[in-house]
């Protein structure tokens, strides 16, 4: 096993309090008021309620979320960031605005690229474009197989 300094050490610590996909997902719709099991489930796409429960359940444990029980019928639980949850809030934001740049800038690219493309075909001359089609045309014509020969369903084969 690699010796672990002090900065990989602290990047596992922070990994484990708040790695994978789901926790700090989770986080984001806490801070943004979503507290309640059942609207975290609505709002949290592609998780099923056995992860987001153990997901729940290990921020709980870490002591990133409090969890709070009020005793009525049907019993009601709410989810709330503790001081250590509320401190992780800076690094969620960083990584949301993080990704929502990457997308736009995914974007653009990808538009630029498209724009890019259609210039160049309607700024060719009619008549290069026609020597185009007829070069295609002959290409496409050099490479047909010629058919075999067809032999009449009624002719038969001499047997050997």
């Amino acid at each position: 096993m690699a010796k672990h300094n002090k900065e990989t050490q602290a990047l596992d610590y922070s990994m484990q309090m708040i790695g994978g996909k789901w926790k700090p997902i989770i986080l984001y719709h806490v801070n943004k008021g979503t507290n309640r099991f059942n609207k975290l489930f609505t709002e949290i796409e592609g998780i099923n309620r056995q992860m987001l429960s153990k997901q729940l359940k290990s921020l709980e444990r870490s002591g990133i979320l409090d969890r709070t029980l009020y005793g009525e019928i049907p019993p009601r639980v709410e989810y709330t960031l503790t001081a250590l949850g509320k401190s992780l809030l800076p690094i969620v934001e960083v990584m949301t605005s993080w990704g929502q740049k990457q997308i736009t800038d995914a974007i653009v690219i990808s538009e630029v690229v498209e724009v890019e493309k259609i210039p160049e075909i309607k700024e060719m001359p009619k008549a290069q474009q026609i020597l185009e089609v007829k070069k295609d045309a002959e290409i496409k014509k050099e490479l047909e197989v010629e058919e075999a020969p067809k032999v009449p369903q009624n002719h038969q084969l001499p047997l050997f």
